[in-house]
């Protein structure tokens, strides 16, 4: 690979039906979401894309595709590894995430997860220090 080239990697991309905006704000005192680029059509979010903890997710209030809106799903969440899960959880609670898993200390380190207000499931964890 050249210094020119981008990594491949997934990125998540989720598309909220005219709440784009307001995540990008919630994510943002929950998660320290930090907004790179955005692009508006007609008051809404055609595309947009965050940063959080390094990595980027994409979002959109629209769908190309004729789908009914946003289905939260159990299966699948957004993972954050960070420094001190404890203090990221409770940041993201003030922010009106909902606990679904209270942080715990596990062998490998910390885990809890949560849900946000548009139903996307967030589980956070931390490394043991040893």
């Amino acid at each position: 690979m050249t210094d020119t080239e981008e990594p491949t990697r997934v990125v998540p991309y989720i598309t909220l039906y005219g709440r784009a905006r307001e995540a990008i704000e919630i994510w943002g005192r929950a998660f320290g979401a930090e907004e790179v680029a955005a692009f508006e059509e007609d008051g809404h979010l055609r595309h947009a894309e965050v940063r959080i903890n390094g990595g980027p997710v994409f979002l959109t209030d629209f769908s190309m595709d004729p789908l009914p809106a946003f289905q939260p799903t159990p299966s699948i969440s957004l993972h954050l590894e960070v420094p001190d899960g404890s203090d990221w959880m409770g940041r993201a609670k003030a922010a009106g995430c909902l606990v679904l898993t209270p942080w715990q200390l596990m062998p490998h380190g910390g885990f809890g997860r949560m849900t946000d207000p548009f139903g996307v499931i967030w589980s956070i964890s931390s490394r043991n220090r040893a």
